[in-house]
């Protein structure tokens, strides 16, 4: 399964794409959610024209995307624009307990470029979903989560 935010410019346009006072904001697409952790950055945050979020903040964010799988072995991975980011997945068991959860993994350093990082294999258990937590520095975007069987 493929998640790519640059695919949600339709729903964009049909409204999936939201931001409501006092909560976090939140891009959706075909199946899959991406929000900010904490509401206080929305202010700082912004949905591009092609549904990744950008962070206009002067400091790092966390951003979670969740995306809905079956069961089975993922390799996954998440594309981003930056320089000083870092994500890790974890598969959730039907109960919301953390089943499998991976070791950060940092952008390259240097001038920020896009750049896909290989977040390792991560079995889900049952029909739930991978969790993506990234640390998104100031400047960075934040494009689009990959899940597919390995």
């Amino acid at each position: 399964m493929r998640f790519s935010l640059k695919s949600c410019l339709v729903s964009m346009l049909t409204g999936a794409i939201t931001l409501v006072a006092g909560q976090a904001l939140a891009v959706s697409g075909p199946g899959a959610t991406m929000k900010n952790a904490n509401s206080k950055d929305n202010s700082c945050l912004s949905a591009s024209n092609y549904g990744a979020i950008t962070n206009y903040c002067s400091y790092p964010v966390t951003v979670i995307g969740s995306l809905p799988v079956s069961e089975g072995l993922y390799s996954t991975s998440v594309s981003l624009f930056g320089n000083n980011s870092s994500c890790n997945t974890q598969s959730t068991n039907v109960f919301g307990n953390s089943y499998s959860l991976g070791s950060d993994v940092f952008t390259q350093a240097g001038p920020q470029h896009w750049e896909t990082l290989n977040l390792g294999n991560r079995y889900v258990l049952y029909n739930t979903t991978l969790i993506y937590s990234c640390n998104l520095e100031s400047g960075g975007i934040i494009g689009n989560f990959i899940a597919v069987p390995a």
